[in-house]
C-alpha cells in the first residue's frame, strides 16, 4: 500500500517562517514600487494590502502547481526506487523538481555503482 505523505509538517516550521518572511519583505518592496510608480497618489495602506495579497496570491499559485507537479512525478520514483532501468519520470516545469529529479536519477545511478564495486571486492 501506498504511504501517503502530508504536505504540511511540523518538522518544516522553519522552512514555512522563511518563506513567510520573504513574503513580507517581497510584499513591501511591490509596495514602495507601487507608491514610487503611482508618485504618492497611492496610500500606503492600499498599497501593502494590494502587494501583500498580490505575492501570496502568486505563491499560491507556484504551492499548487508544485503539489500536482510532484503528484506527476511520483509513479516515476516509485518506478525508480523499485530498481527500473527507465522509470520514465516526466518532464515538470518547476526547475526545483526538475534538479530533484535529476538527483534523485544520479543517486541511484551513484549507488549502482557504488554497489558493484563492492561485490567486485567480495
Amino acid at each position: 500500500m501506498r504511504q501517503k505523505y502530508p504536505l504540511f509538517s511540523v518538522k518544516n516550521m522553519p522552512a514555512y517562517a522563511a518563506v513567510m518572511g520573504l513574503w513580507i519583505l517581497v510584499s513591501l518592496l511591490a509596495a514602495t514600487g507601487i507608491r514610487f510608480t503611482a508618485r504618492g497618489n497611492m496610500g500606503w495602506g492600499v498599497a501593502l494590502i494590494w502587494s501583500f495579497i498580490s505575492v501570496m496570491a502568486g505563491m499560491g499559485i507556484m504551492f499548487g502547481a508544485s503539489a500536482v507537479n510532484l503528484r506527476k512525478l511520483r509513479p516515476g520514483f516509485e518506478r525508480l526506487a523499485a530498481g527500473a532501468k527507465d522509470p520514465d519520470i516526466p518532464p515538470v516545469w518547476c526547475p526545483v523538481l526538475t534538479m530533484a529529479t535529476r538527483a534523485a536519477v544520479e543517486l541511484k545511478d551513484d549507488l549502482k555503482v557504488t554497489e558493484n564495486e563492492s561485490h567486485k571486492g567480495s
